[in-house]
């Protein structure tokens, strides 16, 4: 299988600012997950809002199967990986590839999968 985008997020100031302008503007629905990160629910990719990052750019995460071997394999390539997150959906992490191009890997929940 060919490794596709699984997830992306986007940083906003306020969360329930976002929601309120996205939820208006293309009808998407909300699940609070905690008090940094909302989960759009009613879209067909994963995606969701963060809380106080600097970038006005997507952070994209890419699906794959297992992502501790793909961390490695990151590494073995060139490249950094950053900390290792877990959540509902499933685990993440940010990786640099050898040229400074920034992605993300993630791994979704069985539930997610």
């Amino acid at each position: 299988m060919a490794v596709e985008l699984g997830y992306y997020t986007l940083s906003v100031g306020d969360l329930d600012r976002a929601a309120a302008f996205y939820g208006a503007l293309f009808g998407w629905e909300f699940r609070r997950e905690h008090e940094t990160y909302l989960h759009v629910s009613n879209t067909a990719v994963p995606m969701g809002f963060t809380a106080g990052g600097s970038s006005s750019q997507p952070n994209l995460y890419y699906h794959v199967a297992d992502i501790d071997a793909s961390a490695e394999q990151v590494r073995k390539l060139g490249g950094t990986t950053g900390e290792m997150l877990d959540s509902k959906s499933g685990r993440s992490c940010t990786c640099t590839d050898d040229q400074g191009t920034v992605i993300g890997l993630w791994q979704p929940a069985p539930e997610w999968a």
